[in-house]
């Protein structure tokens, strides 16, 4: 389970792209996995880095982005976990779900207002009233 979660770096611009519909892409990374400690657990947690992108494209150019880097703990077979990323350079199922689930959720929370900043539409549909 995620036990600490950290933004390190935001960025966003805006493009000068042409016209047409506008389209959300994702692109989640986990960029590197090593061994941390934490006074508050006893035992080792993996310190895992992400880089978390979310592009705005028309047709075949970008029309904006937004991109947000940092680093969360997570707590639970933290061995097994590092053996997996030494070898495959990816996380074990049973940990990479969960974690690209609360990856997702909390990205595109912080993601939100970044957009409405850039004044782009949310990365995320939003309800619509309709009378």
């Amino acid at each position: 389970m995620i036990v600490g979660f950290n933004i390190e770096s935001i960025d966003g611009s805006r493009e000068n792209a042409g016209q047409g519909k506008l389209q959300v892409q994702y692109n989640p990374k986990i960029t590197s996995v090593e061994k941390a400690s934490v006074g508050a657990i006893d035992g080792d947690v993996a310190k895992i880095d992400f880089s978390f992108e979310v592009n705005y494209v028309t047709g075949s150019a970008k029309a904006a982005s937004i991109n947000l880097e940092g680093h969360l703990l997570w707590n639970g077979d933290t061995e097994q976990l590092l053996e997996t990323w030494e070898n495959e350079q990816s996380l074990p199922e049973n940990v990479n779900a969960p974690l690209m689930n609360d990856l997702y959720r909390k990205c595109l929370s912080q993601a939100v207002g970044i957009a409405d900043t850039l004044n782009l539409i949310p990365p995320i549909p939003t309800p619509t009233v309709e009378n």
